[in-house]
């Protein structure tokens, strides 16, 4: 409706330092150009929910992830932000950190399905629509100027995101047998090729998805909308019959994995261009973090060490068994250029938690 554009764009136009939020339904509905116009027009910064991921990637005013995949340096912007304006994202626990990623400002919520705007996040201003249709209804709405102060615009903030490092954001704790996931995602992304489809399963392990790329959101698969471990695979192997000339890389933990194993059989058979990256942590990781934090025994939540790699070479893949980023290493060259499908058992410092973990136990720990 006009007047809800309008009242966007009001906001807009009041605010210092806004800020874009995209999720996938921007993606879906094309508004990329219209989005990055309108952040120009605005002198907002650009960011995205976890299902949106890499659509601005590249762009100078790029923040990444806003939630519980955020890098320091994005959260450090974001909590300048004084307008937030989202465009097709959800907005549920994960986008907002449970409550903590955005600060208390004015938010716009642009979505096509009505019930899906204020269903996690109350909205100042509700604009039902396409996203793309009101990005530029919002542009044409504001004159060229309207925003003098651009702080969000400075060359101080562009070279501060320039110079932010992602694989300097933590400090890794890798082992003498075991890798930190975070690491790993790390090499994992300058070695793999560049254009690929990811598809994950659900788990701890997530933590490694803020330091692998896609080219686009189209290309990122998420399994973990209910909760339930077990559901990549399957999605992993349609994906990759579908796109049979590129790469799909599958990152499953070693719990969802044990309830799928029996697929290996079907990416042989029908030689699928698939790359497994196993992250065993032997243990159901998720369940391994919630029980420490509850301070309850953790025996039920671990596994025997198994070497999973023999048994992907006996169904007929290249496999390969990962301790430590020299063993990665090694496996470089076919990481490069697949020849057919390819496993990486890739053992995983257990220590090392997701940051949804701890945000979640905080957030439940409230609701007692």
């Amino acid at each position: 409706r006009p007047q809800s554009i309008e009242a966007a764009a009001a906001l807009l136009r009041q605010a210092r330092k806004p800020l874009i939020l995209a999720g996938r339904g921007a993606y879906l509905s094309g508004a990329k150009q219209a989005l990055e116009q309108l952040a120009e027009r605005t002198g907002a910064l650009l960011a995205t929910s976890a299902r949106g991921k890499d659509l601005f990637k590249g762009h100078p005013f790029n923040l990444g992830i806003v939630g519980s995949f955020s890098h320091s340096a994005a959260r450090r912007m974001i909590d300048q932000a004084d307008c937030v304006a989202v465009f097709g994202a959800g907005l549920n626990f994960f986008t907002m950190s449970f409550g903590h990623s955005l600060p208390k400002v004015p938010l716009i919520h642009v979505d096509a399905m009505r019930a899906h705007i204020g269903r996690w996040h109350t909205a100042d201003v509700a604009v039902v629509g396409d996203a793309r249709l009101a990005a530029e209804a919002m542009l044409a709405a504001i004159p060229p100027g309207a925003n003098a102060e651009r702080p969000f615009r400075s060359d101080e903030t562009r070279k501060f995101l320039a110079d932010f490092d992602l694989a300097k954001d933590f400090q890794p704790a890798n082992t003498p047998r075991t890798v930190d996931m975070r690491s790993l995602g790390v090499a994992l992304d300058r070695l793999l090729p560049a254009r690929r489809n990811l598809v994950y399963d659900a788990g701890n392990f997530l933590g490694i998805l803020p330091y692998l790329t896609v080219p686009d959101p189209g290309r990122l698969k998420m399994t973990s909308e209910f909760a339930s471990i077990g559901m990549g695979f399957g999605t992993a192997l349609g994906v990759a019959k579908g796109r049979t000339g590129e790469t799909t890389v599958l990152v499953i933990g070693d719990g969802g994995f044990l309830m799928t194993m029996g697929e290996l059989e079907t990416v042989v058979r029908e030689d699928l261009p698939l790359v497994i990256v196993l992250m065993n942590d032997c243990a159901y990781g998720a369940e391994l973090h919630f029980l420490k934090m509850r301070s309850l025994p953790v025996e039920k939540s671990v596994f025997p060490d198994v070497d999973f790699a023999p048994i992907a070479e006996a169904f007929g893949f290249q496999a390969a068994t990962i301790r430590t980023l020299d063993d990665l290493q090694k496996v470089a060259p076919l990481l490069a250029k697949p020849e057919g499908p390819l496993f990486l058992d890739c053992k995983l410092n257990a220590a090392v938690a997701a940051a949804f973990m701890s945000e979640f136990h905080e957030f439940e720990s409230k609701q007692h």
